[in-house]
């Protein structure tokens, strides 16, 4: 992905950027006045008006249609777990995605359940991205193209819902909390699936150093992703971001 002017990789995703489709308030309307067409009191359906009205902003259109509802899984490596913040080495992550792809987990439960597709992005495992606290954890480039990636996840759906695993995703989760919103390191990390008391030190010391060492990037929402993030959270905004210009609603 690059740009005529400059052909820095991020320039198609920022201009890209520049022009999202907010929601249709003309849609809710027209749901507010099916709603009121009803037999039934007003707000009888509880949530269930709401959230059809919330559909029919961001599809753009009523009715509202949840005929093709998605579920996206990203799966990637974080070269941090060399930190030993993490409670089960990163093999842990393949064994996973198997177990998904082989209709193992708990997701694969709830899609079968509520008749959902469920797609699996397996994101170079073998190749975990850098460790944060010493490093960009994704060139631009990387970053870049792995959004494009993510973007393939919202064919053919009306809904998208989307999640990630991977060893290692909460100390990413905690440096891109701490970045965007401040405090103290020791504020956004827990044991995420078990580590001991020193475990969790050892979480917060290495989600303080990398956000120190890229202090100076952090004003901006992509170098925050690229240099904190990892490839399955810039596939996810990928995925987002596709959504939205495409008036898919997105879960999280």
């Amino acid at each position: 992905m690059t740009n005529a002017a400059t052909g820095l990789p991020f320039d198609d995703i920022r201009n890209l950027l520049k022009d999202l489709p907010g929601p249709d308030q003309d849609a809710v309307r027209k749901a507010r006045t099916r709603e009121g067409q009803l037999t039934k009191p007003p707000g009888a359906l509880g949530r269930i008006e709401s959230l059809s009205e919330w559909l029919c902003a961001w599809q753009g259109h009523h009715p509202p249609k949840a005929e093709r509802i998605v579920v996206a899984v990203f799966a990637g490596n974080h070269g941090v777990v060399a930190q030993g913040v993490a409670a089960y080495p990163q093999e842990v992550t393949k064994q996973m995605v198997a177990n998904f792809q082989n209709d193992g987990a708990a997701v694969n439960q709830v899609c079968k359940s509520f008749g959902l597709g469920l797609k699996v992005f397996e994101l170079a495992l073998e190749k975990p991205t850098r460790d944060i606290t010493e490093a960009a954890a994704l060139e631009e480039a990387e970053c870049a193209a792995t959004m494009a990636y993510g973007m393939e996840a919202t064919e053919g759906c009306d809904i998208l819902c989307i999640g990630e695993m991977g060893i290692g995703n909460t100390t990413i989760a905690a440096a891109i909390a701490h970045a965007l919103f401040g405090g103290e390191a020791d504020d956004w990390v827990g044991p995420g699936t078990g580590v001991d008391s020193e475990g969790l030190r050892r979480k917060a010391d290495a989600v303080r150093r990398a956000v120190a060492l890229h202090k100076a990037h952090l004003s901006d929402p992509l170098e925050v992703l690229r240099r904190l993030g990892g490839r399955e959270l810039a596939a996810m905004a990928g995925a987002v971001l596709a959504a939205r210009l495409q008036h898919i609603p997105v879960i999280l």
